[in-house]
């Protein structure tokens, strides 16, 4: 109330003033965090020291002890033990499955029924009895802060996936399962997987991921469809731009119509060179889709992100498509594009070999 006896209540636009929390891990507000539902949960630990295990085995290995996995170490163990105990302190809660990985973890999780607790609590929870085993077992020391923006053990916050359609369950889990064999080939073909900051392409600043050099190819196509075809034009399509591909050229696209997808699958399994543009950038911790791993690690994409990351719905979604094959036009266009690539280090001959 001020001087003259007047209420200044906050308006509901206030919140949208306030600076937001890192995308990854702000809460859904159409979302009950009470309700039954299935959550996909992802915890890092602070820093990302991979205190809860090591990676080991071969990527091109399925089977016995080389096929790729995590040993936990004593802390992995006690984390694992923890999240398997949650029913005790929150019995509407199930674990169904539990990733654990050197310095993040993964865990779905079963709201059976309407509990009291938000989410957040049962988090919470978890994350104060492992910071406790932390202790005990020396991992971390009692002096770290709790506060200002550290969480001691674990990054503050966490991100949460809701699995709401059919056959997101199935997916996820099959996700988690295939987590350490996607981790070995990263670390197998690093200079396909590290980002290259900013890099100007024909004028345009862009984040990049992948092998820059298929800029150079001097044949690039753009693959632009429209989402009104049918089923056999985009076969026909299909056939097109792979008879390109084999012939030598690059394929560039933003990948965004339903066409534009199955080409896409269908060049990367076809072992042709692909050049994606993204709608909406690069995380800090981007990990290509499971369609682009392999394609990434034999050095057959390049991941271009002319846009700033962000986790929210977009309301320029026509002027971003246009815009992003307006792009992919330019890069087709130019038999050499102009790449400023000054920010980048100098990569050894055997990426050069690599090049297509």
């Amino acid at each position: 109330m001020d001087n003259n006896g007047i209420h200044h209540e906050a308006t509901k636009w206030e919140r949208y003033t306030k600076e937001k929390k890192l995308s990854m891990k702000r809460r859904c507000e159409q979302n009950d965090y009470h309700d039954r539902r299935i959550y996909m949960i992802t915890m890092a630990i602070e820093g990302r020291q991979p205190l809860l295990g090591t990676i080991r085995g071969k990527s091109n290995i399925t089977e016995g002890d080389q096929a790729p996995h995590v040993d936990l170490s004593p802390l992995g163990k006690k984390v694992k033990d923890c999240w398997m105990k949650i029913p005790f302190f929150h019995p509407q809660v199930k674990p169904i499955k539990l990733c654990i990985m050197p310095d993040h973890i993964h865990g779905v999780l079963f709201v059976t029924e309407k509990m009291d607790a938000h989410l957040g609590v049962v988090v919470n929870g978890f994350k104060t009895g492992t910071r406790k085993a932390a202790l005990e077992l020396g991992a971390i020391s009692s002096a770290m802060p709790l506060s200002n923006g550290h969480g001691q053990l674990w990054e503050t916050g966490y991100n949460d996936r809701i699995l709401t359609h059919e056959g997101q369950l199935q997916r996820m889990l099959s996700y988690l399962d295939d987590n350490p064999r996607r981790l070995l080939i990263k670390r197998e073909h690093p200079e396909f997987f590290r980002q290259l900051g900013t890099i100007t392409v024909a004028g345009t600043p862009m984040q990049a991921m992948g092998n820059r050099f298929l800029l150079d190819n001097p044949v690039k196509i753009q693959v632009q469809c429209s989402r009104s075809l049918t089923l056999q034009e985009i076969e026909q399509q299909k056939h097109f731009f792979l008879n390109k591909g084999n012939s030598g050229a690059i394929l560039v696209s933003p990948c965004i119509s339903p066409g534009e997808q199955q080409i896409a699958t269908a060049a990367l399994q076809a072992h042709i060179p692909l050049i994606v543009l993204l709608l909406k950038g690069l995380s800090p911790y981007f990990k290509p889709q499971s369609r682009y791993l392999e394609a990434c690690s034999e050095g057959l994409l390049l991941i271009l992100a002319p846009y700033p990351f962000q986790n929210e719905k977009l309301y320029d979604m026509r002027s971003r498509c246009l815009h992003l094959n307006s792009l992919a036009a330019t890069i087709c266009e130019e038999e050499h594009p102009t790449i400023d690539c000054s920010p980048i280090k100098a990569r050894n001959d055997s990426i050069l070999e690599k090049k297509c």
